[in-house]
Order: C-alpha cells, then structure tokens, then sequence
C-alpha cells in the first residue's frame, strides 16, 4: 500500500518527466445525429464526433493505472494541480491542431480548477492557442466545481478575456452539486455538462430538472451536453430532453491518441 504522501511525491515525479498521459473521450451532436449515434453504438460505422474532451490518465509504476478521482486531489491539495491542467491542456492542444490540420473538424474541452482560474491562465491558454494558431471558437474549459462561490473577481476577469475571443466556458457536473438554473443564468458561460446522476435518471422530476435547463439554454445561448451515457435508453432520454451534444461510455471509451487517430479515420 501506498501513502498518500508518497503517492502525491511519485505524481509529482510523474508530471515533472511527462509521464502523464492524455486520454480523449468523444462528444457527439445529438441534435443532428443522434440516429447515427444510436447506430454506432449497437456495432455500425460511429459517426464524426464535434468535440473530445482531454482527460489525464496515470499509470504508477506499481499500483498500474490510478483513478483520477485519487490523484487529482492530491495535486489539489499539494498545489500543483494548475501544473497538471496546464500539462493537459497542451499535449491536448498538440494534438487538436494536428487532427484539424488533417481535416477533421473537431473542438477541445479541458478541465481548469477554479483554484487557479486567472488572467495568468487564460493567456497561457490564448498564447498556446495563437501559437499553434488555433481559432480559439474550438476551445471550451470546464470549471471543475460549483461555480457559485468562486467567481472571485480574477476568475470573472480571465472568464472575460476568454470570451472576448471566443472561447467557451462551461459548468461541468450539473446537479452533482447545490447549483441552480438561476445561478446558471447569473454566469457568464457558453456550456452547461448536465451530471451523470441526472442523465441516467428516468423520473419525472429529472426531466423537469433537465428541461428548465434546456429552456433557459435557448434564452441564454447555452449549449447543454448530457454526461454520463452509457445506455441506448440515456441516449434516447438526452435526444428526447433536447440535450444539444452527448458524452458517455455507450458513444465511446475515453481514447488515447492512437485510438484517436483510428476512430477519426473510420469517419
């Protein structure tokens, strides 16, 4: 057994010499095809996903692959997480370029701590973008927490000079927490990711909840994506609630960039 202490040291080690890899789960726009979505998902050719999301992934030399749900906190609570997203964001970055320079019209979602969500963080993320002159339009960072409490004024200041050039923000693992649809309509966000725990579920109050959001998408300009399915019946249900874009293990695995490359040219 591993201490927590000795697993926050050998992550750190791990990040400092590269050692962490990236992992790519596909988005799919259900408003378009979510038939062929559906499709792909009981064995036909998948179609064209509109967006990966870039996951980190650690494979420890002797406890083999680490949960993220482990090792992120850990680097939250060593303060080196902002290292780790800012190590993701670039690889993922890397590849997206490459990917659109082979034709493929695909957008990138990251995650960002609002511990570190500053204007320091958006021009590292609008100077790599220029860098690989990337339209900024591609991009979407997900705020990992309830965003209630954090829109301290450096947050709300980065969250401005993101928007001004287009990037997308996004409010990830909606309903995991206490956030309501008037919160929602009090940030200046592009996304709601509506929580697996709400996807999943089949009551009428879910579908309440899911369609106050989707309502109050269209007056804002938001895009709702559903998380979390893993079902053709969760397909169905996000298609039917008018979730605009899907996300889940039934649509696909999160990928590395060689399983990347092969589904994009099965598309």
């Amino acid at each position: 057994m591993v201490s927590s202490p000795q697993l926050t040291r050998d992550l750190r080690s791990a990040l400092s010499a590269g050692e962490l890899s990236i992992a790519f789960q596909p988005q799919y726009d259900l408003l378009t095809s979510s038939i062929a979505a559906s499709n792909a998902a009981l064995g036909a050719s998948p179609p064209a996903p509109v967006a990966v999301e870039a996951l980190c992934r650690w494979n420890h030399a002797l406890l083999g692959a680490v949960s993220p749900e482990r090792f992120i906190p850990l680097a939250e609570a060593a303060e080196f997480l902002d290292e780790m997203d800012a190590h993701v964001f670039g690889r993922a970055a890397d590849e997206i370029a490459r990917w659109r320079a082979e034709g493929h019209v695909l957008a990138l979602a990251v995650n960002a701590s609002p511990a570190h969500f500053s204007s320091h963080y958006a021009e590292t993320v609008l100077a790599r973008l220029d860098a690989l002159d990337l339209d900024p339009a591609v991009m979407t960072i997900e705020i990992t927490e309830a965003p209630s409490p954090q829109l301290r004024p450096p947050m709300l200041s980065a969250i401005q000079s993101l928007h001004s050039v287009g990037v997308a923000i996004s409010v990830d693992d909606y309903a995991a927490g206490d956030t309501t649809v008037e919160m929602l309509e009090a940030l200046p966000i592009d996304e709601v990711k509506i929580d697996r725990s709400l996807t999943q579920r089949t009551d009428a109050a879910a579908d309440d909840a899911i369609a106050a959001v989707v309502e109050s998408s269209g007056d804002h300009g938001w895009r709702v994506v559903a998380e979390g399915i893993e079902t053709v019946a969760d397909l169905e249900r996000a298609v039917a609630r008018g979730c605009h874009r899907g996300q889940g293990y039934l649509l696909g695995l999160p990928l590395s960039v060689v399983e990347m490359d092969e589904l994009l040219a099965r598309v």
